[in-house]
């Protein structure tokens, strides 16, 4: 990937991005991609949708009123590193068909971390301004983001969403947005698993016995945590592995805590941090989920597989 050609910075901006807050992360009620089943409507109201042409290649995660985060890889391709080619779709939950509550932005700018290492995939993430502010409404508000100091536990369960591909049919996407529960690993379990070091800004969640993963389409998209306080939180972005819940096997996230540490020029503001960031509003309910959503979908059980590119 050349870092340097038309519409792609090879640095962070010297902006504050982040979403000002002083509540985040709260979900009130929760129903349950390998292993994953439907969610609700406006359960996961961060989630983004990242789409070429009516399709959608890879997941997103809203941070604040004009940022979404994602994996560098999904943009690998320089047929891929055009921000123009680009709709970001929030509020999304039917990858078939539109709602109500859904909000598409033309993308401004995208811009890959500069130690982004395309055989490594360290350093695995990027940013994409979107052309005009979002609204908050229930089914669309942005994740807290962690400080560099925020430990993720090996051992906690933490969540992973997207529309990614399905087992029994490979190749294709969920229709509805899904969701499943994995437990974060310990580094050096997951390097021995591999015969392969994992990287400080990587993150390993799965469980030994497979089952439950990320797959193809879910790249870039949000591995998140709840905290004691009832926030969630941004641990990680989807970005390899090896096939999908394979046994013995666990997928690999971009780490968020160590490539925040690395961000050039951006002050990120949190939640815990106070204050508005310049021309950015106030949402209080960052990383929230409200109680009052209307639609209810029945549990199915979707099998998946993950076959990153």
């Amino acid at each position: 990937m050349n870092l340097g050609q038309a519409g792609v910075s090879k640095f962070w901006p010297s902006g504050q991005i982040g979403p000002a807050a002083d509540y985040c992360g709260l979900q009130t009620s929760l129903n349950r991609i390998v292993g994953g089943v439907n969610t609700l409507e406006g359960e996961w109201p961060w989630q983004a949708s990242l789409q070429i042409r009516g399709r959608h290649i890879c997941g997103g995660t809203l941070i604040a009123d004009r940022w979404v985060v994602s994996a560098a890889h999904c943009f690998h391709d320089e047929r891929l590193a055009s921000p123009s080619i680009w709709t970001v779709y929030l509020g999304k939950y039917f990858q078939n068909t539109s709602s109500y509550n859904e909000v598409s932005f033309k993308v401004s700018r995208l811009l890959l971390h500069p130690y982004y290492e395309e055989d490594s995939h360290d350093y695995d993430v990027a940013l994409l301004q979107l052309d005009h502010p979002v609204i908050s409404s229930p089914f669309i508000r942005p994740i807290c983001l962690p400080a560099r100091t925020h430990l993720f536990e090996p051992g906690l369960r933490c969540w992973i969403t997207g529309w990614g591909s399905c087992v029994l049919y490979p190749g294709h996407i969920s229709n509805i947005l899904q969701k499943v529960d994995v437990q974060l690993i310990q580094q050096d379990i997951c390097s021995e698993t591999y015969h392969y070091k994992i990287s400080p800004r990587m993150l390993c969640a799965g469980y030994h016995k497979g089952e439950k993963d990320a797959c193809q389409g879910d790249s870039g998209g949000p591995l998140v945590c709840k905290e004691p306080s009832e926030r969630w939180f941004l641990a990680g972005l989807v970005s390899w592995g090896l096939g999908c819940a394979r046994p013995n096997y666990y997928g690999v996230y971009t780490r968020m805590t160590q490539v925040l540490e690395n961000y050039q020029g951006a002050h990120l503001q949190r939640p815990s941090m106070g204050g508005n960031a310049q021309g950015q509003p106030t949402w209080v309910h960052c990383g929230q989920i409200l109680p009052n959503l209307i639609s209810f979908y029945n549990q199915v059980r979707s099998p998946w597989m993950k076959a990153l590119r």
